[in-house]
Formats: structure tokens, sequence, C-alpha cells
């Protein structure tokens, strides 16, 4: 008879070991995932910085386009209100009054490239390598990617915003681009953004 409790003991043992491991599996299984997503994440947001600088080193490489001398450019602004931006040498305020200028839109999950009609380039498609599309006069026939590929499916969109500078006897002095980047995050859905200035001076 104890012979038999013995080892009736040992199975429930066994049984509850089981499902220890199987609880500690399923830990280990979870943790797993959720850093298989973290990394996923962190890929998206190094893509979508990686992106953002090289739309950024483009437009810096693009030769200057004064306001009118009828030169196919991007550089140029969409909106009559950022034709005459003054700036002093150490400062300006306008890009601090007017976050319309880094304003991309309202992108949605279902409708990612919904953008403001203020932009000068912007995304022509969903798809990956779709050319940007350009509004207003003076568009270069060619023109860069503006959608790119993303992780888990998603994608990562630029566009930009063009401001003409003047002096305080409203002399062009420059042009500022804003390159506006943004992706939905693979499993939140959030909506990430990140803008960069360019300025580039006439020489």
């Amino acid at each position: 008879m104890s012979r038999l409790n013995s080892k009736g003991f040992t199975l429930i043992e066994l049984l509850i070991a089981t499902i220890i491991v199987l609880v500690v599996m399923l830990g280990l299984l979870k943790g797993i995932l959720e850093y298989e997503k973290f990394t996923t994440r962190a890929k998206m947001k190094d893509r979508a910085t990686e992106i953002s600088r090289q739309f950024a080193s483009y437009i810096e490489t693009l030769p200057y386009a004064s306001d009118g001398s009828g030169i196919t450019s991007i550089l140029y602004t969409n909106k009559s209100e950022w034709n005459n931006v003054q700036c002093s040498s150490t400062s300006c305020v306008f890009f601090e009054q007017h976050p319309e200028f880094y304003d991309i839109g309202s992108p949605t999950l279902s409708n990612p490239i919904n953008v403001s009609s203020n932009l000068r380039l912007y995304p022509s498609a969903n798809n990956a390598g779709a050319q940007c599309s350009c509004k207003g006069g003076n568009c270069p026939t060619t023109l860069p990617v503006c959608t790119y590929e993303g992780f888990s499916g998603r994608r990562i969109y630029v566009a930009v915003n063009i401001a003409r500078m003047v002096d305080d006897y409203g002399r062009e002095t420059g042009k500022a681009a804003s390159v506006m980047v943004w992706y939905f995050e693979p499993f939140t859905d959030e909506l990430k953004k990140m803008a960069t200035l360019v300025i580039k001076e006439k020489k």
C-alpha cells in the first residue's frame, strides 16, 4: 500500500513540475514576442530617421532657385504667406510661430497620405517606391521617392514645405525646407512624426 501511495505522489509531483515548466515557457515566449515587437518598432524609427537624413541631404545638394528665375525646382513655396519670411542674423521666430509649416495634414491608418494642401512635395501613392507629387509652379519632371517600405507591412512617408526668406528690404536671402517624415508604428498603430529644417542660403 505504501508503495502505491509513493508512486501516486511522484506522478502528482511530475504533473506540478510540468505545469510550472509550461508557465515559465509561456512567460519566456511572451517575453520573446514582446522583444521582437520592440525590435521592429526600433528598426522602423531608425529607418525613418535615415530617410529623413537622406532627404535633407538631397535638398542640400539641389542648385539654388531664386523666385522669379523660372528654374524648375522644388525650392518654391506653395503658400503665399510663406513667400516673405523675415529672419534676423541670430534667430527666425517664423518657424516657432507657424507650426503649420511642419504640418503634414491628417493621415490615418486607412489613409496615410491624407496630407495638407500647403505641401510642396507629398506622396503620390501608398505603394513603396512611389514618387512624390509636386504642387505649384516650376515643378521638375523627375521627382524623388516619397513612399518607402518599412517593417511589418508598414510604410514610411515624406513631405516637404518650402518658405522664402527675405531681409528687411524684401530681398531674397534664402529658402527654408521642412522635411517631414511619418509612419504608423507596427503593433501600436500610433502615428509617429519627425521634421528636419534645411536652410539654403542664396549666394
